[in-house]
């Protein structure tokens, strides 16, 4: 039995606790600022929920952080609030870089950008047109989870390693030719 608040706090149970009682806020919260600022490309509802999850796990590896604080659903608000402000961020850059690419090359451009991309083993077609589905084409997170028969986690997964594999190979290409100008 915990001695104190501190110790409350800090277990599992008063963990949980918070989170069933303030999760749907939370997401109301998020979805009423991704609704107000974001992309019309990325669903508000898909990147709301992934918000407060990825909120939920630092405050809980940040709990002690969170304990001190005056408030620590007030705590929880504002990491929320940076939270999708980081991931905003995140959409407006994919969504440039995708759309970038699209405009600068014709259909055989794009053709010949995803034969590029594969052979350099960045990133394979599907996986362009996937990024493409739900960056450019507005296709939410359910809808491609529903078509492809996977979970939102899994699609969420699959995203993040698609992004970085692209960042890694694309991003190391830019910075040379960069460097030779």
């Amino acid at each position: 039995m915990p001695t104190d608040i501190s110790d409350k706090i800090r277990s599992s149970e008063e963990f949980e606790r918070i989170y069933k009682e303030h999760y749907a806020l939370f997401l109301r919260y998020a979805k009423t600022i991704f609704d107000a600022y974001g992309s019309r490309y990325v669903s508000a509802s898909g990147r709301a929920e992934e918000a407060v999850q990825e909120m939920f796990a630092f405050a809980w590896e940040n709990r002690e952080t969170m304990h001190q604080a005056p408030s620590p659903i007030g705590w929880m608000y504002k990491c929320l609030a940076f939270k999708v402000q980081e991931l905003l961020r995140e959409d407006r850059i994919w969504a440039k870089r995708i759309l970038q690419i699209s405009e600068q090359h014709s259909e055989q451009g794009e053709r010949d950008f995803c034969l590029k991309a594969e052979l350099e083993n960045m990133i394979s077609p599907e996986d362009y047109l996937l990024l493409k589905h739900l960056y450019l084409d507005g296709y939410t997170y359910t809808e491609v989870c529903t078509a492809l028969g996977l979970k939102k986690s899994t699609l969420a997964m699959r995203v993040k390693r698609i992004k970085e594999r692209f960042m890694d190979d694309y991003g190391t290409e830019q910075k040379v030719s960069s460097k030779k100008k």
